[in-house]
């Protein structure tokens, strides 16, 4: 994609130095022949696989948050087609430090300034923004979106929750799968799956009251 994140990783990827940027695609027809940072917009989504059989020399795929799919199943469900079509990459800053006792899936994305102690597990398909610490011997799901400056000493993670910027995740404590936790909140006991987290300490309620309409 060519969306705002997408765009954001144009820089790691250049400074990165494994990948050449080929350029982007786009799901709406306007962005057709527009370049953003000097790489042009290639092609639709739709005509990802064609463009791919007559450019054999395209390998990897490069995915942004994706806001605009709604949620991280909505990610969920793009990269499962594109791996049909290419192989994810890991794009990783360099000025970012990952400990060789850690391991990491496919598909990563790491901005600058990010540190993974060792003993961590991060699945595929996730994201790390800038200045977060990831402390030692914690499990984190695929599809995970860890927003900047995050504190993690927790225990686990599951798949497809994002935990919003700022946010500190207690000592050896779980977080479930397809949480939202929100910008600033403080973990101190175990989140269940499906939950919004928010507040210092955190309250939960669950994630489908989250866009519920006010009732009287």
């Amino acid at each position: 994609g060519c969306g705002e994140h997408a765009r954001c990783a144009v820089e790691v990827i250049e400074a990165q130095a494994v990948y050449n940027i080929f350029g982007f695609v786009t799901n709406c027809e306007s962005e057709l022949g527009k370049t953003f940072y000097g790489y042009p917009v290639l092609c639709l989504d739709d005509q990802l696989a064609n463009m791919c059989e007559e450019n054999r020399d395209i390998r990897h795929y490069f995915l942004g948050i994706g806001v605009a799919s709604g949620s991280m199943f909505g990610r969920l469900s793009i990269y499962q087609r594109l791996d049909n079509i290419l192989s994810p990459a890991n794009v990783i800053a360099p000025e970012s430090v990952i400990s060789r006792h850690a391991i990491i899936g496919e598909g990563i994305f790491i901005e600058p300034y990010v540190r993974i102690s060792n003993g961590v597990k991060l699945g595929s398909h996730c994201i790390v923004q800038s200045f977060t610490a990831i402390n030692h011997d914690q499990t984190i799901g695929d599809n995970v979106l860890i927003g900047c400056n995050v504190a993690m000493a927790g225990s686990s993670v599951g798949s497809h929750t994002t935990i919003a910027d700022g946010s500190t995740i207690g000592f050896k404590k779980c977080i479930g799968s397809n949480c939202l936790v929100t910008d600033g909140t403080v973990v101190t006991k175990d989140i269940p799956d499906n939950v919004v987290a928010y507040g210092n300490p955190a309250r939960t309620m669950p994630r489908d009251r989250l866009h519920a309409p006010r009732t009287k």
